[in-house]
């Protein structure tokens, strides 16, 4: 009887035990499926945002790739054809739209992929400062003009801006006088300083033969320390083919020598520099590299294209430039030459990218503003 009472209790603490492990083991199975379950769960919420945030990043390409489509027709069809509209990549679509908030143009493009979406704003700057046609003159860096002895008179009826300096003299015997039009008084302005007259000494800068607006010695008012004017780019491409398309277009350096020019298009058009030798005629414009001019440059109101362009370096005057009406622009200087008798005589605007200097020996100069828009303008 004991050895089998031994048996048993033997037996059942074996069970005991087994049962133990069962359990054990079951539990730990459950902790790891729980685990499991609980990191297939993090993995697709983890692949998820993984996910969105890479379809975010690609919506947010896609809006921008709108904003450039948006500025590459404002450069093919101009600034007021902006308009609304849609557009698609492989990637996913957008739509964008055109805005103005207190007289700031905007650009919003919304990109959208696999149902994320994402928007992208941009301020939009006309392809031109208007300001500058504002102006009669304007230069990049500084304006120059003097009215030497034995020049008489000098006149200048328009606005004038430097984004550094403006410096005005006049010598004894002449006279520079700067006026406004029938409404409203000249502006002279300067992002640095306006400067009259020569020093007489350390605290005297007046000149009784300078006068701006009727007023001499230094009483009128100058504006200093303006903001700077933006200055424009033309789109030359299109005037290029213009002039291709009338047979008006030359592919290297020119002289026009007693001609008259009368482009079909409107504009002459040099790849190369241009020289104006004994007197030209020229109905509408002209761009070149360079344009001396030696002779008279007679330009005449034609067309729309009035534009007399050194698109890159100098408009030099030794002779006669005489402007119906046209703007006058120069990707360096617009100047004179240095021991040469100049006339010039300008309706239109005047605009160099760095200096306008009517400094030099005996510049007769007339100007008179006429505001004026050309077109095939760029950003």
């Amino acid at each position: 009887m004991r050895t089998l009472r031994l048996f048993h209790r033997t037996g059942r603490r074996a069970k005991c035990q087994k049962g133990m492990v069962l359990i054990l083991v079951m539990s730990f199975m459950a902790l790891m499926i729980m685990g499991a379950v609980a990191l297939s769960t993090m993995i697709q919420r983890d692949v998820g945002l993984i996910r969105r945030a890479k379809e975010k990043e690609q919506a947010i390409l896609v809006a921008e790739a709108g904003i450039y489509h948006a500025l590459a027709k404002i450069r093919q069809d101009g600034f007021e054809s902006r308009a609304d509209f849609e557009g698609s990549l492989d990637t996913g679509d957008y739509s964008v739209s055109f805005s103005e908030i207190g007289g700031r143009h905007l650009v919003t493009s919304t990109g959208e992929v696999s149902g994320v979406s994402a928007r992208v704003s941009a301020e939009l700057k006309s392809p031109f400062d208007d300001t500058v046609f504002h102006n009669f003159s304007t230069a990049g860096n500084n304006i120059w003009i003097k009215v030497h002895t034995n020049v008489t008179a000098a006149s200048i009826k328009g606005n004038i801006h430097a984004n550094n300096n403006v410096n005005l003299v006049s010598q004894p015997h002449s006279h520079l006088a700067i006026t406004g039009d029938y409404t409203s008084n000249a502006k002279v302005s300067a992002t640095g300083l306006v400067i009259e007259g020569n020093k007489h000494d350390q605290n005297d800068n007046k000149d009784d033969d300078i006068e701006i607006n009727s007023l001499t010695d230094d009483q009128a008012t100058v504006y200093e320390g303006e903001e700077r004017i933006n200055i424009p780019n033309f789109d030359y491409q299109k005037y290029k083919e213009a002039a291709e398309d009338s047979g008006d277009y030359y592919s290297s350096n020119q002289t026009f020598n007693n001609e008259t020019l009368s482009p079909g298009n409107g504009i002459v058009y040099v790849d190369g520099n241009a020289t104006i030798s004994g007197t030209v005629i020229l109905n509408g414009g002209m761009i070149a590299d360079n344009i001396t001019i030696n002779g008279t440059l007679d330009q005449k109101k034609s067309g729309d294209r009035l534009v007399i362009v050194a698109k890159e370096e100098d408009v030099t005057i030794g002779g006669k430039l005489a402007a119906e009406e046209v703007v006058i622009y120069a990707e360096r200087d617009i100047s004179t030459y240095e021991d040469w008798g100049a006339e010039v005589v300008i309706n239109g605007v005047l605009i160099a990218k760095r200096d306008i200097r009517m400094w030099n020996f005996k510049t007769e100069i007339t100007y008179a503003h006429v505001y004026i828009l050309p077109p095939d303008l760029i950003e």
